[in-house]
């Protein structure tokens, strides 16, 4: 049977290291979604995932971000058995104050991540096709 907790083990596969997150946002997903996000045969050409940033994480971005997200460009995982994980261009602060948020893009154009700090959450969102022209999380 699927589960929130499978995951969000395996969506944590295109986060770097540094970025620690306590769950995914699901909300009402239901079962077939959650099998398209799993499964690796049935994967999605474009899409995304919100996380729930840990507590070490809000931390560390309160201190001193853009320092904190300097070598946090490499995912932790590739997202296939044979595909090196994704890496990830550098980090810039979007606002000021309590409603920066940090985005980076990876470096082939198709993913980007964004962390909203005051929200405690962190945005994945991909297009095979390339990001550009989708708005805050294009490059």
């Amino acid at each position: 049977m699927l589960d929130v907790a499978t995951l969000h083990r395996r969506a944590c596969r295109v986060l770097p290291e540094k970025i620690q997150t306590c769950g995914v946002l699901a909300g009402a997903m239901d079962e077939p979604r959650l099998a398209v996000l799993l499964l690796p045969l049935a994967r999605r050409r474009q899409g995304g995932i919100a996380y729930r940033l840990a507590a070490a994480t809000l931390a560390a971005l309160a201190a001193d971000p853009l320092a904190y997200l300097q070598d946090a460009y490499r995912a932790r995982e590739g997202l296939g058995r044979r595909i090196a994980p994704l890496l990830y261009g550098a980090w810039r602060q979007v606002g000021h104050g309590g409603m920066a948020c940090f985005h980076t893009v990876s470096r082939d154009g198709r993913a980007s991540l964004a962390l909203l700090p005051a929200r405690k959450r962190a945005v994945y969102a991909w297009n095979d096709h390339g990001l550009a022209g989708d708005g805050i999380l294009a490059p």
